[in-house]
């Protein structure tokens, strides 16, 4: 944090003050995507054109082993790909999508993860785990708007995380089933509010210990709301001095 290199610059005020966090535990479905295989094709193929109820016929039919046949369609029943009426086995809605795409998901079991949020950033992030820490010391971040939760961002975050290929299937992050709130924490700053003789100039650094970087988004959030009036202190400052 050199700030002093430069001569011209000089440090008008410090301020130390807190950025509010809360972490949320989220619970997320993925399923498993994969190229549907030759034989599945055929199956809703035949299921969308004929009525067939006996998983005997259909063996002899496509020449198939019947345990074969059995397996997949348990399988197609269990994701609802297809239903069974009187007449016979029918695609569903989710059937004919999934036929046309060419595609077959299947659900996989629930994952949780740990995801922060900085209203001031309008930021959520993943972390392993909520640090067990104190609450820092010090004034809370002035222009910290309230937190509100936004599943949809929620999921983006995770389905950019968690969202993995494999050779010959995809596992995707389907939904966010739980957002259940865990507790706040807070992300120390160090404010430093500058004036450069040189060039006329007053800015703000915001130093974030927790990212150990200077951060330009409370730096900019500061600058729109008092760049005028740090302007106006100095002026009546100087006016002041001129009078004294």
């Amino acid at each position: 944090m050199e700030l002093a290199s430069n001569q011209d610059v000089r440090i008008v005020n410090e301020l130390s003050w807190q950025v509010p966090l809360v972490s949320y535990e989220v619970s997320y479905s993925r399923i498993k995507r994969f190229k549907m295989d030759i034989l599945m094709k055929m199956l809703l193929l035949t299921f969308q054109e004929a009525d067939i109820r006996r998983p005997a016929a259909l063996a002899e039919m496509l020449l198939v082993e019947e345990l074969f046949i059995r397996d997949l369609i348990d399988k197609m029943l269990h994701t609802q790909l297809i239903r069974l009426d009187p007449k016979g086995y029918r695609l569903t809605e989710k059937g004919y999508g999934q036929l046309e795409k060419g595609i077959f998901e299947e659900a996989m079991d629930d994952e949780n993860a740990i995801v922060f949020f900085s209203a001031a950033h309008n930021r959520y992030w993943l972390t392993e785990e909520v640090q067990d820490k104190k609450q820092a010391d010090g004034p809370v971040y002035r222009y910290a708007p309230e937190p509100s939760t936004d599943k949809s961002r929620i999921q983006e975050l995770l389905a950019q995380e968690k969202d993995t290929a494999e050779e010959g299937y995809q596992v995707l992050v389907a939904d966010v089933l739980t957002v259940e709130e865990l507790g706040h924490d807070a992300m120390p700053c160090i404010e430093f509010q500058l004036y450069d003789r040189k060039q006329d100039l007053f800015y703000a650094r915001v130093w974030n210990t927790q990212s150990g970087m200077w951060d330009e988004v409370l730096q900019k959030q500061i600058e729109k709301q008092e760049l005028v009036a740090w302007r106006e202190a100095m002026a009546s400052q100087e006016s002041s001095a001129e009078h004294a």
